[in-house]
């Protein structure tokens, strides 16, 4: 197919009208709002990619946001939501590090009448059915088990046969759940977990739990660690380089601009990629809810986008430089700019209409 724009073929397939945008009369736009953003540090890609996309909806909407981080800490995460939310912001957007500290949180937003929105990781595992409240408004997230078993899959088609897993800690309803579909496709595949390994998600753990799995698994008792997150996954590809160990892979997630020229180089086979778009999408969701629309999807997903040497050079080059998507699209998917605007439709088209793009 002829190439274009990832914007304009993402716009196209969403029906969005950019040319006939509606505009709100300029008296019911606040100009005024402040958004504060909790999570964790800018260590990880996810992370960074988050803040620069939400960075670029927030100057869309003519949001002022306020980022803070939880120094990887459910006690901090909780700390930091309360300090936030005395100074008494107009929302707050939050990824809670596990499900506990993100039901503090939202037992904050409550307690304060402050709405907010949860993002990537789950609060709740089905926010419909497992969340009784009116301020903690919806959770934009990602299809955990499509996420999950991608992994599983790209670790079955590469031939590998005896894995270690190296986790984020467990009361992550998020990662447990990736993880499930991981298992899944490895079952399937013939491929044997040789051990798991669940803590903070950090450089220094996956370097740490590789060199432990190096020490214990001579070449051919084990030929790939699956590792959650690029920063672990880094750490874990560093103590594999030291020891020598050319005899194991590592598959993983979260793509930055290393992370992509390790892949084209052929130092990593796999990763994915995406999910950070929930950020950008939950600011749009918690705009739209502070003048006065409902939340109507409380749970949208997210497609990740599995990411090898085939298409990593196009990845890199339409979703890790600038803002991905202009402030006109970006306004054409609020309800306050757009009365027609579907943000669960973009939402869901969006893996689809990026795979046409690298086609």
């Amino acid at each position: 197919m002829k190439k274009r724009t990832l914007q304009t073929i993402l716009v196209s397939a969403a029906l969005l009208q950019l040319s006939g945008e509606v505009m709100a009369e300029d008296a019911k736009i606040r100009t005024d709002l402040v958004i504060a953003d909790l999570g964790q540090p800018e260590t990880n890609p996810w992370v960074i990619n988050r803040h620069r996309f939400e960075g670029c909806v927030a100057d869309a909407l003519g949001v002022e946001l306020k980022e803070f981080d939880d120094q990887n800490s459910e006690e901090k995460h909780v700390a930091q939501a309360e300090s936030i939310i005395a100074s008494q912001p107009d929302g707050l957007i939050f990824n809670p590090l596990t499900a506990p500290a993100g039901i503090q949180v939202a037992r904050l937003l409550e307690e304060n009448d402050i709405p907010g929105v949860a993002v990537g990781r789950l609060v709740v595992s089905n926010y419909d059915n497992d969340y009784k409240g009116e301020d903690f408004v919806a959770q934009v997230t990602q299809n955990n088990a499509t996420w999950g078993e991608a992994m599983g899959r790209a670790t079955v088609e590469l031939g590998y046969k005896k894995v270690a897993m190296i986790w984020t800690q467990k009361g992550n309803i998020s990662a447990t759940e990736i993880w499930e579909g991981v298992a899944r496709e490895l079952e399937v595949g013939g491929v044997e977990v040789v051990a798991e390994s669940w803590d903070v998600l950090s450089r220094e753990n996956g370097q740490k739990y590789a060199e432990q799995y190096i020490a214990r698994f001579a070449p051919g008792e084990v030929d790939a660690f699956i590792v959650i997150g690029a920063v672990a996954g880094l750490g874990s590809k560093f103590a594999i380089d030291q020891a020598g160990r050319e005899d194991i892979a590592v598959i993983t997630t979260d793509i930055d601009e290393q992370v992509a020229q390790f892949i084209k180089e052929g130092e990593l086979e796999f990763s994915i990629g995406g999910h950070w778009m929930v950020g950008g999408f939950g600011l749009i969701q918690l705009y739209d809810y502070l003048h006065g629309h409902p939340v109507t999807d409380t749970q949208p997903q997210v497609g990740l986008i599995p990411v090898t040497s085939e298409n990593v050079e196009t990845y890199a080059n339409s979703l890790l430089k600038g803002c991905i998507l202009s402030p006109e699209t970006i306004r054409s998917l609020s309800k306050v700019h757009n009365p027609d605007a579907n943000l669960s439709e973009f939402i869901n088209n969006w893996q689809a209409n990026w795979q046409k793009h690298v086609q």
